[in-house]
């Protein structure tokens, strides 16, 4: 796999509340696909692509690139 994402997740706290923006998100791209991430307004896609370019940091999972991590979280509660 060129990349593989394994249970990114991402979660913000409201003054209320945890809000998910991303649960236990899996998929992996191999070299030469061409991948799609497709859904309704608010349902994380925009998040989920800014974890991917390193320009926000998940909450949880793992990132790797040509095999190596990229982005390793783990979440301690």
């Amino acid at each position: 796999m060129l990349v593989e994402i394994n249970g990114v997740s991402k979660t913000y706290q409201s003054p209320d509340s945890e809000i998910h923006a991303l649960r236990d998100i899996a998929f992996g791209v191999a070299e030469g696909e061409f991948v799609s991430i497709v859904g309704p307004s608010g349902c994380g896609k925009s998040t989920l692509l800014s974890i991917i370019a390193g320009l926000d940091a998940p909450s949880g999972g793992e990132i790797r690139a040509g095999g190596e991590v990229a982005l390793d979280v783990r979440v301690s509660h």
